[in-house]
């Protein structure tokens, strides 16, 4: 199979339409591989098709077959060679052709393709001399036509080499987008087709108002070294000409040169990817001037370096999506890890604190507040990072009104998220103090198919959220409120065991009381009336009268007994009414109640400033009487008791301190139980239900209750009441 041509199938329909003549492209073995329009014409050919790779000996016969082949030979060893001769056309008309065959080099020199000139000269046979003439015409004709091929043929070279130079790139730097690697490539293959060019990449240093160099590619020649320094200012001539017309700048000889200036080339030539200058390719070469060939392959191997970039571009900001999209999906699903671990039995508002990490992660600089309606306002919750100015942290500490905060109150009537670009800093407080808030995405967290509170998160920019943005919030706040509900269902399911299980309790201290504390008395009333009666049959008055106190006071201690089981049974039966309640003003009255029920006993009472917590408000009080009653009490001689609270993260501790009696830290599992007793009647009295019911309650409340203390030494019995009281 014959050789292909390495030029373009533009590129050869340019060369051979350039004449007016017949032109024809040949292969070595003089076969038609192109052939202009004129050509067609001439040799009366309908179709190129029709006679492509047809010889073009076929056309010619005898002597002038002979010149044909004689000026192929020629040819195929590199001369020119003209002759004219008798021939014929595709459809066999007689014709007197005048041709020239030269030949076509390619860059090492080597004859690859022929080129033919034919011209239809039968008119001009008809005599000698209009045949001399023709034949003089027609040499001179040649010699120009021949002029004219070298010209074209070298600019067909050239392009064919820098299509090379470009091809070779392209296969060299394959899928590779590291910026630097690429400008080392193109370096390289400018380097391997242009005869000692040194080349240096800059990139813009736009603070420094200087193009950077950031790689050099070179000969050793000082001149070359010097002319190409490290940095060179913006407004460098050549620099800033080809930054201004986008393609390459040449020069030559020049005059500025610190070294041989005579004889020094140079070139510069923007690298631009998406319409804009992104660095400066830079060549200087030992010589007066610039062929069309290193030119060539310099724009090539620019051209194709920027399509590289532009690529790398691309694939990086894929690789960034990419990346960005498996770094939300891992946060996400680090979230569901965080919220399917039951072992650290996560309370809603510390869930709701790591959704805001991890969402604050995945988005620019800004914060992330969650808040519920309590009290007639937008009440933060929890925060993770705070507002930029103090004004508008303030704003938020102190809660915002419902019903005049648009951006909340229209997210909780219709439970839809609202993600919004460019924040109007006039629609919810005073512009001044929302400055720093340029966009903002607020989402409802539904629980129990009812808006919870409002998960917002603040940006000190604007933000265009994307949908990937808003699948990972929406995600975020869908998940959050499956897992808060099912919490809580299991807080309530280990809340009704246990209180279940405290109900079971209870119930066996009944059935215990029935059969003991209620039975004594009733045995006493029973056995002293007897005795009673006998001593009025007697006549003994004075001692059926002792007998028959004995029986009052043991009916008075049975109704005591009673009294505490229904007081008990209220106090598991009883709905609670959750609100906020302050402990400081409760403690105060329940203080005064308590000193009212024994005036002459000297008490020093030290009480802590207390908090405002969530409970209700008549169990919050039987709580705190019992305990203040029991300090009193216990403590026979002048007492002291020190009343205070502690903050924990998610929950108060309330602590009552006496200086009394104490008890043994081995029974300290019994105080709580109901008709526990650790002391007897005799010594102080009581039903022993007060702690019982102080458990119940602080139970019923989702807190837990404890006591400690030493015999003689006094004791500290202290309660917790969550934050966010459970249902």
């Amino acid at each position: 199979m014959s050789p292909q041509p390495v030029l373009t199938p533009g590129q050869l329909q340019a060369v051979i339409d350039a004449g007016g003549d017949c032109m024809v492209i040949l292969d070595l073995d003089a076969r038609l591989l192109s052939l202009n329009q004129r050509g067609l014409d001439v040799l009366g050919i309908p179709d190129f098709p029709a006679c492509h790779l047809m010889p073009l000996t076929s056309f010619w016969s005898g002597e002038a077959g002979a010149q044909l082949e004689s000026a192929l030979g020629a040819a195929r060893s590199g001369e020119s060679r003209t002759f004219a001769g008798p021939g014929q056309t595709f459809t066999g008309a007689p014709r007197w052709w005048s041709v020239t065959v030269a030949p076509l080099r390619d860059e090492a020199g080597q004859v690859t393709y022929l080129l033919a000139a034919l011209r239809d000269v039968t008119a001009q046979t008809t005599t000698e001399l209009a045949r001399q003439g023709v034949q003089a015409n027609l040499h001179l004709q040649a010699q120009g036509l021949e002029r004219r091929v070298q010209e074209q043929t070298l600019e067909l070279e050239a392009r064919a080499t820098a299509l090379d130079a470009f091809v070779r790139f392209t296969e060299a730097v394959g899928t590779d987008i590291d910026q630097r690697r690429l400008a080392q490539q193109a370096a390289e293959v400018v380097q391997a087709h242009v005869h000692e060019v040194s080349v240096a990449y800059y990139e813009l240093d736009a603070p420094a108002n200087v193009w950077r160099r950031a790689d050099w590619s070179g000969n050793e020649r000082v001149d070359v070294v010097t002319w190409l320094p490290a940095d060179v200012p913006v407004h460098a001539p050549e620099f800033s000409e080809a930054v201004r017309r986008g393609e390459p700048v040449f020069v030559e000889g020049r005059g500025d040169a610190p070294v041989n200036p005579q004889d020094f080339a140079a070139g510069f030539a923007p690298v631009t990817v998406r319409g804009e200058v992104s660095a400066i390719i830079a060549v200087g070469r030992p010589a007066d001037r610039w062929t069309a060939r290193d030119q060539a392959i310099v724009r090539a191997v620019v051209r194709g370096l920027s399509l590289a970039l532009e690529r790398a571009e691309q694939a990086l900001e894929l690789t960034r999506q990419r990346d960005d999209l498996d770094r939300r999906a891992q946060q996400l699903e680090t979230l569901l890890l965080l919220t399917e671990d039951q072992g650290e039995a996560p309370d809603p508002l510390t869930l709701i604190g790591r959704a805001q990490e991890l969402v604050l992660e995945l988005l620019p600089p800004g914060f992330a507040a969650y808040y519920e309606a309590q009290g007639g306002r937008w009440q933060v919750r929890v925060q993770t990072g705070e507002a930029r100015s103090a004004a508008m942290q303030a704003l938020i500490d102190a809660g915002f009104p419902v019903g005049t905060t648009p951006s909340f109150d229209q997210v909780a009537h219709s439970s839809e998220p609202a993600f919004v670009d460019v924040y109007d800093t006039a629609a919810d407080v005073d512009p001044a103090e929302a400055q720093d808030v340029a966009a903002h995405a607020t989402l409802p967290l539904i629980t129990g198919g009812r808006v919870r509170g409002l998960f917002n998160v603040p940006l000190f920019g604007s933000r265009s959220w994307n949908p990937s943005d808003e699948a990972v919030l929406i995600t975020t706040m869908q998940h959050l409120g499956v897992v808060i509900e099912r919490l809580e269902r299991s807080a309530q399911l280990i809340r009704s065991n246990a209180e279940l299980q405290a109900s079971n309790q209870e119930l066996e201290a009944f059935t215990y009381s029935v059969s003991h504390d209620l039975r004594t008395p009733v045995r006493h009333v029973e056995g002293f009336a007897t005795l009673a009666l006998k001593e009025l049959e007697r006549g003994d008055v004075a001692r059926a009268e002792r007998h028959l106190r004995v029986v009052v006071g043991a009916a008075e201690r049975m109704e005591s007994v009673l009294d505490a089981m229904l007081t008990l049974s209220r106090a598991g039966r009883s709905a609670l009414t959750v609100q906020a309640v302050c402990l400081t003003e409760l403690v105060d009255q329940v203080l005064k109640d308590v000193t009212l029920l024994d005036p002459d006993h000297a008490v020093t009472w030290t009480v802590d400033p207390l908090p405002v917590v969530q409970g209700d408000p008549g169990a919050l009080e039987q709580i705190c009487r019992h305990l203040l009653e029991n300090a009193v009490k216990f403590s026979p001689g002048p007492a002291r008791v020190h009343v205070w609270a502690q903050e924990r993260p998610q929950e108060w501790a309330l602590f009552v301190q006496d200086d009394g009696v104490g008890f043994d830290p081995v029974y300290a599992g019994r105080l709580f139980g109901a008709f526990q007793r650790l002391h007897t009647q005799r010594e102080f009295a009581g039903a022993g239900i007060g702690l019982a019911t102080v458990k119940r309650l602080v139970t019923r409340h989702g807190g837990q209750v404890w006591a400690e203390g030493r015999a003689g030494q006094g004791a500290t019995f202290g309660f917790t009441l969550p934050k966010t009281p459970g249902p």
